[in-house]
């Protein structure tokens, strides 16, 4: 039987040259949260070799190109489901059909699939002509992109996709749901490094890059953004995830407000360069880093059954930098006005913060909603949180709580599931994001909890 290794047992030092190890074949570079999964990858990519973890671990210290590159395909993380940020999509098909004629995009990070065979699912609804439409798809990861090119899936990575989409381009049976030959059809599927490699593509009408960025350095971000926006056409869209656009931070590219998100352009005539760009502080910041409120116990306008009893105080942590100081006094201020009762003053407090694009913020105003009894508008806060961070465990687990006041129990399940896989790979005495102090270990026991109780 395979021995279980995990990351936080691991000695610092091993974990080190398991961390070159990843940067050096593929320029990853995991923050501290994601660290902790490398164990789990590990123990995953020993057991597709059909090896014992030792002697995987062995090959991999030892750089031998196959347990290298199975290592990179499981410690790559990341969800993706067909229609995300369906904005993005909107924009694109409203371009392209305002356009006409070939429409060339870039898929870049496809993972297993969803986001390509998204694409043209999107522009064939929009009646643009399938021969028009021409998507290359690049991963890093030779085993999602065999999943990608199989084109089946399971119905939880279908789940955002519309009844009439899912009639005309899905098919379901035993195995799950099987894209139709139409929507594949336009798609080619390319193992591509977006670090070592170069672009594979030139003159494109649209760049997706979403969720990616995040996990390259600095230094490599901005190498990374400069083949992106190398490949557009003038005129071409980028598109990254929101947390992401501030990286992109100086590098002469015109921002568009689409329906409240924001879209990148490669302008038709070059924009003059700022005289003093902020590309390394917009860097510094965006890194992802996890960040937690210091915050003290629970205050009594906190409505959140599912984790008023999960909550456990967070030793300080070490000063932020100076910006992202000044989010977190703001916030600080926002949730010493709710706990005061003090709802407008709250809400106006999270609003700037949220503008700022912080996470935290959203679910702030959740709860300001939620106390004043909107509990729908609470959801629609909840949403915008985890649309800014998909990840984040306790925007998830926010949602079980008011789709069980709303009495949608079977989302407010699947908001549980999903507050459980954002968990996964993590120690139990990790903190986690949020407005208040939470360990991973508190939140997974009042999860659990709450399975029990149906």
């Amino acid at each position: 039987m395979n021995e279980v290794v995990r990351a936080d047992v691991l000695d610092e030092a091993t974990l080190s040259r398991v961390e070159d190890v990843l940067r050096e074949a593929s320029g990853l570079t995991l923050t501290s949260s994601v660290r902790r999964s490398l164990g789990t990858a590990l123990v995953r990519a020993a057991e597709a070799r059909k090896l014992t973890t030792p002697v995987f671990l062995k090959a991999l210290l030892a750089r031998e190109p196959l347990a290298v590159e199975t290592f990179i395909e499981y410690a790559v993380i990341g969800e993706t489901y067909f229609f995300r940020h369906p904005e993005h999509l909107r924009e694109l098909t409203r371009v392209a059909a305002a356009r006409g004629g070939p429409v060339h995009i870039w898929s870049a990070g496809c993972a297993t699939g969803e986001e390509p065979y998204s694409i043209t699912m999107a522009l064939l609804a929009a009646n643009v002509p399938v021969d028009n439409i021409h998507v290359l798809a690049t991963d890093i990861s030779a085993r999602s992109l065999s999943r990608a090119r199989v084109g089946t899936y399971s119905p939880w990575s279908v789940r955002r996709v519309e009844p009439t989409m899912e009639k005309r381009f899905l098919t379901a049976h035993a195995g799950g749901m099987s894209v139709c030959t139409q929507a594949r059809q336009p798609v080619e599927f390319r193992r591509h490094n977006l670090v070592s490699d170069l672009a594979p593509v030139s003159n494109q009408d649209a760049v997706f890059c979403r969720n990616v960025l995040i996990y390259f350095p600095p230094e490599l971000v901005r190498q990374v953004l400069a083949k992106l926006v190398g490949a557009l056409a003038p005129g071409g869209l980028l598109f990254l995830s929101p947390a992401e656009v501030p990286l992109a931070n100086g590098l002469g590219l015109e921002m568009l407000d689409v329906e409240g998100t924001p879209v990148l352009r490669r302008p038709v005539v070059p924009l003059e360069p700022p005289k003093e760009p902020p590309a390394a502080q917009a860097l510094a910041r965006w890194r992802l880093e996890p960040r937690v409120a210091r915050i003290t116990p629970p205050a009594p306008w906190t409505r959140l059954p599912l984790v008023q009893n999960a909550l456990k105080v967070v030793p300080p942590a070490p000063p932020p930098p100076r910006e992202e100081a000044a989010e977190d006094d703001a916030m600080r201020q926002a949730i010493a006005a709710a706990r005061e009762g003090q709802y407008e003053r709250a809400e106006a407090l999270a609003r700037d913060a949220a503008r700022k694009m912080v996470p935290e913020a959203y679910l702030l105003l959740a709860m300001v909603a939620e106390t004043r009894g909107d509990l729908n508008g609470a959801v629609d806060c909840v949403r915008k949180a985890l649309y800014l961070e998909p990840q984040l465990a306790l925007g998830h687990a926010t949602l079980v709580t008011l789709y069980t006041r709303l009495e949608r129990r079977e989302d407010a399940e699947r908001a549980r599931q999903n507050a459980l896989r954002a968990l996964d790979g993590l120690d139990d005495e990790h903190p986690l994001r949020g407005v208040e102090a939470m360990t991973v270990g508190g939140l997974r026991r009042a999860l659990a909890a709450r399975g029990r109780a149906g």
